[in-house]
This record gives C-alpha cells, structure tokens and sequence, in this order.
C-alpha cells in the first residue's frame, strides 16, 4: 500500500501510482508466485486479511488502499471505499499530504489498513483516526511490519513487535481482539535469508561485486522459489497467536473494536 502522511514529488507520485496500480502488483498480492522474494509475507498477509473479511460487513473504509488488491476478499461489504494519497484509477477518496481525512465521524463499520503503518510519520495520530472512523462496535484490522527490508512507499519510518502494536493500538482507544505474528518461526527465518541475498553488494570491490551479481542471479533462479515452495509447507508458522514464541516474523496484525458507549 502507499503511504499516508509523506510529501512526494509529482514524479515520484506518478511513478508510485503506477506500481500500486498495475495488474501484476495486484495480483502477487493475493496469489504471489514462488519466485516472489516477499511470496511468504504475502501469502500469509492475504490470509489474515481473508480471516477479517469473513467478520466484517456494511461499509469499509480502506485507509492507504493503494490499488486495493484484496477487494474481491469482501463480499459481505456493501459500501467499500478507497482511500490514499496517492491518485490512481481505484482511488475514491484523494486524500492531502498529511494523510488525515475529511469523512465524518463513526462514518463506517469496518476500517481496513494494510502495511500503511509503517510509512506514517505520526502512527499515533492515523490510529486515531481509525478509531474515529469508526462506528461504536465496528472493526479495524491493523498490519504492518516486524522484521522487513527497508522499503521506500516513499519514506519507511517504523519497524514493530506484536505487543508493541497492541499497545499503540489500545492507546488509540481501541480495544484489541485479536493479534497474530505473519511469516513466523522456520517461515520467517527463510524470508530473512532472501532479505539477505538481496543485499549481497560490494560496489568498493568491483571484482567481488560482479561475484556477488553472479550469486544473487542464482539465487533468484534457483533457491529462492525452492526455499518458498519448502517454507510453504510450514502453514502452522504463517499466521501465529501473539503469544507464540517465535521470536523472528515478518509481520503483525491486529483487529479491534471501537468500544460501544458505556462499554
């Protein structure tokens, strides 16, 4: 997803737009091949997005949408709307550079947030406006990342532990029901090697880096979709309980609950 909250350039914006939106970042979203360096994280992403649309109904609010690559998983939505900061043909809502928005207060049943988190210069203040979004008793799922390659969406601020979600969460005057660790454990460690392939570089010596070219090209051919297709037969470490021990994850989420008046 784009972020909220980040000044980018009218280059930049454009160039972004037509990552987010083109057909095959979408669908490596929700089906990412063996030879997708994030197939892990996304695969286990797109599960615990599935896991809230079955909760969730009525109207949702997509804040970050990007191109909204999971819209097909809400079938029980009525009213789904797409917000982000950067334009592009599945946007509806065009919001300006601080990220915040103009819809009314208790405006929807269900806020939908993935990997926005992260590119927020102020995460305490777009957690509260999840939470004022929300009607009383409606839901938010909230994800972003725990140990994840820096990336540029255009900035990357924040890195998060599950319970340290869970607390900005709360503080934003949400109630957290649920909390899960993504690409955990065995799955996780093999995500981290691929992190790490990529980053074999040692432009100051020329000759080891062209070595270093030669490596990351087979890894790319060979081991990385060999090592996914192993890991993806960990399917009890994709999506774990907060309280489970592992200790190296690629991702958290949590989902939680506008408290109702008097609750």
């Amino acid at each position: 997803m784009s972020s909220t909250g980040s000044p980018t350039s009218a280059g930049t914006e454009s160039r972004l737009s037509d990552v987010i939106h083109a057909d095959a970042y979408l669908a490596s979203r929700l089906a990412p091949p063996l030879s997708e360096t994030n197939c892990l994280s996304f695969t286990d992403l797109r599960d615990v997005v599935e896991r809230f649309a079955q909760r969730v109904s009525g109207s949702l609010f997509d804040y970050g949408s990007g191109g909204a690559p999971y819209r097909s998983l809400f079938r029980g939505i009525t009213t789904y709307i797409r917000a982000d900061v950067t334009p592009g043909p599945a946007v509806d809502r065009l919001l300006p550079a601080n990220g915040m928005t103009e819809e009314p207060d208790a405006s929807y049943d269900a806020v939908l947030s993935t990997q926005v988190l992260e590119h927020v210069p102020d995460p305490a203040a777009y957690l509260a406006e999840c939470a004022r979004l929300l009607k009383p008793g409606g839901q938010v799922l909230i994800t972003t990342h725990g140990m994840f390659e820096e990336h540029g969406c255009p900035h990357d601020y924040h890195r998060w532990t599950a319970r340290g979600l869970e607390c900005a969460v709360e503080r934003a005057g949400l109630r957290v029901e649920a909390s899960w660790k993504l690409t955990a454990g065995a799955r996780g460690a093999i995500q981290m090697v691929h992190y790490a392939a990529n980053s074999l570089h040692l432009p100051e010596r020329p000759i080891c880096h062209k070595l270093l070219a030669i490596v990351r090209r087979l890894y790319g051919w060979v081991w990385l979709p060999m090592l996914n297709a192993i890991a993806r037969r960990f399917t009890s470490q994709g999506v774990v309980d907060a309280s489970h021990p592992a200790a190296i994850y690629a991702g958290v989420a949590v989902i939680a609950r506008r408290p109702k008046s008097g609750a």
